[in-house]
C-alpha cells in the first residue's frame, strides 16, 4: 500500500490545525563571567524560519508576539538551568533553520517584568569593575528592532491527531486566537488549534492525553533552548577622554533542539584554592572539539564552576546514531589547567525534563473559549548525562596579558582573542582563556589573567569513574601561551604569536590582522553622515552589525567636527551572511555619560551579491 497520499493528507491537515496540537517551548541557558551579578535581557517576540539565510526583512518568518515582555537574568540561567522564554507556541510541524529573538532596548520604556526584578533598564548588567566598585549600566544592544538571529537545526514533530480525527464530547476542537498566536511575515494570521481541556507534558519529547467525556487531545512538546555565552557576548569597553564604563551585547548565541542533547557534569574539590582574602578564583569549564582543519580546538559550550565546586555543561549537541566526544578544559587564572580528553556522550535516545509547570488560563472575550499556556521553570537536564567525577585542582600564580593596537591592519571590531596551550607535540592546542576585544580602543576589554602553572590531564574512562591525572608542562612551557584572534566572517588567526610571564607589569602582545573567511570578498559599507545639530555631539562611533553581532566600527569624531561627511568600513561580502545594519553612539565631550545618544537605522545594507552599499545617516 502506498502511504504517501495519506501522509500528505495528514501533513496538510496538521498544517491547517497548527501541527496537530504540537506545542513548542523555548528556553534560555547561559554562562556569565564571575564579575557579573546580574545580566538582564527582556524579550518581546520570538520568530522562526525554515531558511538559514533569511534576514529579518526577508519572507518566511513565523512570528510569535509574547503576551507581555519577558525579562531573564542570565546569571540565573547558569549551570544547566533552563529558564522559560516562551511556551505553548503553536508552531506548525516541520524543520526550522533559524530562530530570532526580538529584545527590548535598554532605552525603551521599562517593562513590568524588568521592574519586578529590580532592573533600571530592559537590558542591563550589574558587575564589579576593576576598582572593586559595583556598576549598574545599560546593556547596549545592536539594532534591537531587527532582533538577534540564531542559526539552528530544529524540528517540530507532527503531534497526535487526538479529537481531530474522531474525538467527541463537550471539549471539541476550537480555533482560538491569543497573545501567542503565530503571524506570518506577510501579516496573515495562521490558523491555531486549541481546546478547552488540554494537558501538556513538560518533557522534551512526550505526550499526555486528557479531556472530558469521550473526547481526547494528544499534545506533543517540542523544546528548544537558546544559549548565551557571556564570555564572548558581553563586551565591556570605555569611551571618552575620562573613561566611562559601558557594556555592549554582541551576540554569538546558539540554539539547540533538546531532543538531541546531552550533558557533562563534574565536581571540583576547592580546598586547595580557598583564600581568606580573595575568596575562590573564577573558574570556567569548556567543552571543546577539534576544528575541521585539525589545527586547533574550538569551544562548543562553557559553564561556570559554582561555589560548591559543581558544574554542568548543558545542552551539548549529540548524535542520535553514534557517540559524540568532547574534551573538557577546566581553567582559571588561579589554578593549574585541567584537561579531560575523550569524554563520551552516547548516542542520544531520549531526554527528560525536571521542572515546575506553570499553567495560565486566558479567556477569549470574543468566543468565550479558554486557552491555556504552560511554561517551564527550574532546572532541566538530559537523561543522556555523564560525569567526569571529582577532581582536585591545584592552585597557581598568574599574570595579566593584553594586546597592543595594530595600526595598519587592526583586528575586526567584533574579534575575540584566544590563549592556547598544547599538551603534546603534534597535537592540536586547546583554548585555555578567551577575552573580548574593546572594539573602539583595540585592546582587550580587560587584561586577561593567565595561569603560570603546568597542566593536569587525563583520559575519560566511563561515567563516574576516577580519571587518572598526570601533570606536565605544555609544549609552549609553563605559563606560556599561543595567542590568536577570531571573528565572525574571518578565518581564525595564525598560531604564530606567543606570550609569557613578564618581568613586571602586564605582558603585551601584538597580533596580526585577520583574513576574510573562504568564499568571502572585501566589501565596503559607506555612511553619508549628517548631524541635525552641528554642535550637539563631537564624538561618536558608527557600528556595523549582522544579526546582533558587531562586525566593524568607525570613529565619527572627524565628521562630527565638520558637521557631516562620509565614512567607510571594510566588511565581508559575497556570502549569504553579508547583510548589515547600522547604528551610532554619539556624545559631547563636555558631559559624555549625560549626553550619550544611541540611534539605529532600519535599512539593510545588502552585500550578498554586491561589493558596496551606501546609507544616509542623519544623527538627531
Amino acid at each position: 500500500m502506498n502511504y504517501r497520499p495519506l501522509a500528505a493528507l495528514l501533513g496538510a491537515l496538521c498544517a491547517l490545525l497548527a501541527g496537530c496540537n504540537t506545542r513548542t517551548n523555548v528556553s534560555l541557558t547561559g554562562n556569565t563571567p564571575a564579575q557579573y551579578s546580574h545580566v538582564y535581557l527582556t524579550t518581546q517576540a520570538v520568530w522562526f524560519n525554515g531558511s538559514a539565510t533569511a534576514g529579518p526583512d526577508d519572507s518566511g518568518w513565523v512570528k510569535f508576539r509574547l503576551s507581555t515582555p519577558t525579562t531573564i537574568d542570565l546569571v540565573a540561567a547558569e549551570g544547566g538551568t533552563l529558564v522559560s522564554l516562551a511556551s505553548d507556541l503553536r508552531l506548525v510541524a516541520g524543520s526550522y533553520a533559524q530562530i530570532r529573538v526580538l529584545p527590548l532596548d535598554s532605552g525603551a520604556p521599562l517593562a513590568a517584568s524588568a521592574q519586578t526584578l529590580g532592573a533600571q533598564f530592559n537590558a542591563e548588567v550589574v558587575y564589579v569593575d576593576g576598582t572593586g566598585a559595583t556598576q549598574q549600566v545599560p546593556l547596549e544592544l545592536l539594532n534591537p528592532d531587527k532582533g538577534i538571529g540564531i542559526q539552528a537545526s530544529l524540528r517540530v514533530p507532527v503531534g497526535g491527531l487526538g479529537n481531530v480525527l474522531g474525538g467527541s464530547g463537550t471539549s471539541g476542537a476550537s480555533f482560538v486566537t491569543g497573545a501567542n498566536d503565530a503571524t506570518s511575515s506577510t501579516g496573515t494570521n495562521d490558523a491555531l488549534f486549541g481546546t478547552n481541556n488540554t494537558t501538556t507534558t513538560n518533557s522534551t519529547t512526550g505526550a499526555s492525553t486528557t479531556g472530558t467525556g469521550a473526547a481526547s487531545t494528544t499534545t506533543t512538546i517540542a523544546s528548544f533552548d537558546l544559549n548565551i555565552d557571556g564570555t564572548l557576548d558581553l563586551v565591556p569597553f570605555t569611551y571618552a577622554a575620562t573613561p566611562v564604563n559601558a557594556v555592549l551585547f554582541s551576540s554569538h548565541a546558539t540554539a539547540y533542539d533538546l531532543a538531541s542533547v546531552g550533558s557533562i557534569q563534574g565536581t571540583l574539590t576547592l580546598t586547595n584554592l580557598t583564600s581568606t582574602t580573595t575568596g575562590l578564583p573564577p573558574i570556567q569549564v569548556a567543552a571543546e572539539t577539534l576544528s575541521s582543519d585539525g589545527t586547533r580546538h574550538l569551544v562548543a559550550l562553557t559553564a561556570t564552576v559554582n561555589s560548591s565546586g559543581d558544574f554542568t555543561l548543558y545542552p551539548l549537541p549529540t548524535s542520535n546514531s553514534k557517540s559524540t566526544f568532547y574534551d573538557v578544559v577546566i581553567h582559571g587564572p588561579g589554578i593549574a589547567t585541567i584537561v579531560i580528553k575523550n569524554v563520551e556522550l552516547p548516542a542520544n535516545t531520549s531526554t527528560s525534563a525536571t521542572s515546575t509547570a506553570t499553567t495560565t488560563a486566558t479567556t477569549n472575550t470574543a468566543t468565550g473559549l479558554t486557552d491555556t499556556t504552560t511554561g517551564l521553570t527550574g532546572t532541566t537536564s538530559s537523561s543522556n548525562t555523564v560525569s567526569i567525577g571529582t577532581l582536585i585542582p591545584r592552585a597557581a600564580t598568574s599574570y595579566n596579558a593584553d594586546i597592543s593596537p595594530t595600526g595598519s591592519n587592526p583586528l575586526p571590531a567584533g574579534a575575540a582573542v584566544n590563549f592556547y596551550q598544547t599538551l603534546a607535540k603534534g597535537s592540536a592546542p586547546y583554548v585555555i582563556q578567551t577575552s573580548t576585544l574593546d572594539p573602539f580602543n583595540q585592546t582587550l576589554s580587560n587584561p586577561q589573567g593567565l595561569s603560570e602553572g603546568t597542566i593536569d590531564s587525563g583520559t575519560y574512562v566511563a561515567s563516574g569513574e576516577t580519571v587518572n591525572i598526570v601533570s606536565a608542562a605544555p609544549v609552549e612551557t609553563a605559563g606560556h601561551y599561543t595567542v590568536a584572534a577570531s571573528a565572525p566572517g574571518y578565518s581564525d588567526g595564525p598560531l604564530t604569536t606567543t606570550v609569557g610571564p613578564p618581568k613586571s607589569g602586564t605582558a603585551l602582545v601584538q597580533l596580526p590582522g585577520l583574513s576574510l573567511a573562504s568564499g568571502a570578498s572585501p566589501g565596503s559599507v559607506l555612511a553619508d553622515v549628517t548631524a541635525a545639530n552641528a554642535t550637539q555631539y563631537d564624538h561618536g562611533q558608527l557600528l556595523i552589525s549582522h544579526e546582533g553581532t558587531l562586525v566593524a566600527s568607525v570613529a565619527l569624531d572627524s565628521v562630527l567636527a565638520r558637521g557631516g561627511g562620509t565614512v567607510s568600513a571594510t566588511v565581508p561580502a559575497g556570502t549569504p551572511a553579508a547583510y548589515y545594519y547600522l547604528s551610532v553612539r554619539v556624545w559631547n565631550s563636555r558631559n559624555p555619560a549625560g549626553t550619550l545618544s544611541r540611534q539605529s537605522f532600519p535599512t539593510v545594507l545588502d552585500l550578498r551579491a554586491s561589493s558596496s552599499a551606501t546609507l544616509p545617516v542623519t544623527i538627531n
